[in-house]
């Protein structure tokens, strides 16, 4: 437990700042507290969290926009409040975020998410919505990422490992 706790620390601490890792009482907020209630898997779930973020072939911009969806659609607010400050870092326009946050038609963030971002959007919507993503929608997103077939697994991979994440979050009512 100790070494994830360190880990944890060391790592995220430099990513969402003091007062998002922990709450006023010095605990680990976030997914962090159940992650290291059960170190053989947390340390896991944490791995991947940290690969999203340090191996990603997407731009943190473009994965950053995927996980604000992961997080309206699974009602978490703290995937909101700690992603919206790594999304608007990123460089994702201002005017995007209550329309993200409002879980808008794809067609609504036109013109102001950039078109990679945009695409990104509609097949995160689409799949958190439906659970399957239709394959005009697949086509156009391979096509906004360059055709890159890692691109669009990378997406796949970000997206449900912060739907574990969000399941966390909403379990332990963080």
């Amino acid at each position: 437990q100790q070494k994830l706790y360190d880990n944890i620390v060391d790592t995220r601490i430099k990513i969402v700042g003091k007062e998002s890792l922990f709450d006023e009482y010095g605990a680990l907020r976030g997914p962090w507290n159940p992650e290291v209630a059960s170190p053989a898997l947390g340390q896991h779930l944490e791995r991947l969290a940290t690969a999203v973020r340090t191996e990603n072939s997407l731009e943190a911009r473009l994965y950053e926009v995927a996980i604000l969806v992961v997080g309206v659609h699974w009602q978490a607010q703290f995937e909101w409040y700690a992603h919206e400050k790594l999304a608007r870092k990123a460089g994702i326009a201002e005017a995007a975020f209550p329309l993200i946050k409002a879980a808008v038609p794809a067609e609504k963030l036109e013109g102001i998410l950039l078109a990679d971002e945009a695409a990104v959007y509609k097949l995160a919507l689409e799949l958190m919505e439906t659970k399957r993503v239709s394959a005009a929608t697949y086509a156009a997103t391979r096509h906004a990422l360059g055709g890159d077939d890692q691109k669009m697994a990378d997406l796949c991979m970000t997206m449900g490992c912060y739907s574990a994440v969000c399941q966390v979050l909403n379990m332990f009512e963080v």
